[in-house]
């Protein structure tokens, strides 16, 4: 008797998971010490901006993505869903771009707010997207490489090399290589296109494979 034990991920959950770990992991470059610089570079900031900044990032992600997932969802097909994906994406790439125009305590404001509505229209179109195409048998093990793969191991691994980089290379560099992680990461999700709305997800051959 032999038991097999067959991991199956397909090509869009793949690419999907390769992108958020890309996203998170560059924004985890420089969010453990955030506080940090907006309290030593920004002019006239105090430790209450880095709570009114958290505040007006949460305020306008909350606003938009609900109404916007609820949209999405009343929508047929992925294709919306896909467009809105990529504007997520892309206002992720400009945010730590903007970051090094920074100067002042209401550019940091504006900033958070411009990301907040990014990260809404980006999370309900992935979450959108992951959901459809997560193999059926498989939901627990693929939705919990979405928490920890993407969420965790990249959010420690970002905080880790970027608390290094800083000290050596300085708060704009980081913001500066973070960018180019995530522009890198844009092009990932175009892989996406030809495996949205298709009617199903096409799996892959096992990953691994236990033989008893």
């Amino acid at each position: 008797m032999h038991i097999r034990i067959n991991l199956t991920i397909n090509r869009a959950v793949q690419i999907l998971l390769f992108y958020l770990f890309f996203v998170i992991a560059s924004t985890g470059l420089f969010i453990p010490i955030f506080a940090i610089f907006i309290k030593d570079f920004v002019q006239g900031a105090s430790l209450s901006t880095v709570g009114f900044a958290l505040a007006f990032y949460a305020v306008a992600k909350s606003i938009i993505q609900v109404p916007l997932a609820r949209y999405l969802d009343r929508n047929k097909g992925e294709k919306d869903d896909f467009i809105v994906l990529i504007i997520g994406a892309v206002i992720a790439v400009v945010y730590p771009f903007a970051l090094l125009l920074v100067a002042k305590v209401w550019h940091l404001y504006l900033v958070e707010a411009m990301v907040g509505l990014g990260d809404a229209a980006l999370m309900s179109a992935y979450y959108a997207i992951f959901a459809r195409h997560v193999d059926k048998g498989s939901e627990g093990f693929e939705w919990s490489l979405f928490s920890v793969g993407t969420q965790t191991i990249s959010l420690a691994l970002g905080g880790a090399i970027g608390g290094i980089a800083a000290d050596f290379f300085g708060f704009r560099s980081l913001f500066l290589f973070s960018g180019i992680i995530n522009l890198f990461a844009v092009f990932i999700l175009f892989l996406l296109y030809p495996y949205i709305d298709k009617g199903g997800a096409k799996s892959l051959p096992p990953v691994y494979t236990l033989p008893q």
